[in-house]
């Protein structure tokens, strides 16, 4: 289960990670109370993006917070993720994603749109659909003085 980038410009970044957790190629990442990136939860609803490394308990940077490359999402970049049940008239839905255990990737939560996280923009299968973030880093909340 992971989140493919399939089209748009790819803006990819270096983020610190949080220290001694494990993260999957293609997981969604949001930012961590302690200001490092790790895996999104269900309730997350500002996206830093999408792993580019995976990280395993075995790497020797696995206790550090070193950076890891991140896709951030535009308008313009559409992911293709897993779905259970998929039908197509989920084409312009907006769903959660799934809550996860450290080290594997999300998928798009069908069940549930308190979050409004994702937005499906096509069909592909019962488990595959192509969708676009709704609350990345690039919209982040800003204050103004």
């Amino acid at each position: 289960m992971a989140f493919i980038h399939i089209s748009g410009p790819a803006r990819v970044e270096g983020f610190p990670k949080v220290a001694s957790t494990t993260i999957q190629v293609g997981a969604v990442l949001g930012f961590h109370a302690s200001g490092f990136v790790s895996h999104a939860v269900a309730a997350s609803t500002v996206i830093v993006g999408v792993s580019q490394r995976k990280i395993a308990s075995t790497d020797d940077d696995y206790a550090q917070n070193s950076l890891i490359p991140v896709i951030i999402p535009g308008p313009d970049d559409t992911f293709e993720a897993d779905i259970t049940s998929a039908v197509q008239s989920d084409v312009g839905e907006v769903y959660d994603l799934t809550q996860i255990a450290s080290g594997t990737a999300q998928s798009v939560d069908r069940t549930s749109s308190t979050n409004a996280v994702v937005t499906v923009v096509g069909f592909i299968s019962g488990s595959k659909v192509l969708v676009k973030f709704n609350g990345f880093f690039g919209y982040a909340k800003s204050t103004t003085t």
